[in-house]
């Protein structure tokens, strides 16, 4: 087990730190249209969405990929104490497994921003300035 545990750090250290760099573009995304908030929780609800489909893309096609190709295996130092049959179905099956669970974080994510721009879109005062539908 303390192998399979390695296995999982490391794979969660991988798709981990390509989700972090996604979100920190999505979050200065966000802050470039702090004051358009009604848009700016718009674009992040759109691009979480979109890191989650590529996420779900992603542990579709784990599954066929060569173990020894993967950041997960180079993490690892590029060795293990299991046999290449063996080793290739669980180090692939765990990496899928942490994209569907990173890809899970990003679709919630994504709910959340579509739920505060409708929170934003129904509490904003009929003057705001970030108002595009004003009549005149």
């Amino acid at each position: 087990m303390e192998e399979i545990d390695r296995i999982r750090r490391a794979a969660a250290q991988s798709v981990g730190r390509g989700c972090g760099f996604a979100l920190l573009a999505i979050g200065m995304t966000m802050f470039g249209l702090i004051s358009w908030p009604i848009l700016a929780f718009r674009s992040g609800a759109i691009l979480m969405a979109l890191m989650a489909a590529v996420l779900e893309l992603r542990r579709t096609l784990a599954r066929r990929q060569d173990y020894r190709r993967t950041e997960t295996w180079l993490l690892m130092g590029q060795q293990t104490d299991m046999p290449a049959a063996r080793a290739q179905p669980v180090i692939v099956g765990i990496l899928a497994e942490t994209y569907w669970r990173f890809a899970a974080y990003a679709a919630a994510l994504s709910l959340l921003c579509w739920l505060l721009m409708a929170l934003t879109m129904a509490i904003q005062p009929p003057d705001a300035p970030w108002v595009f539908t004003k009549t005149e």
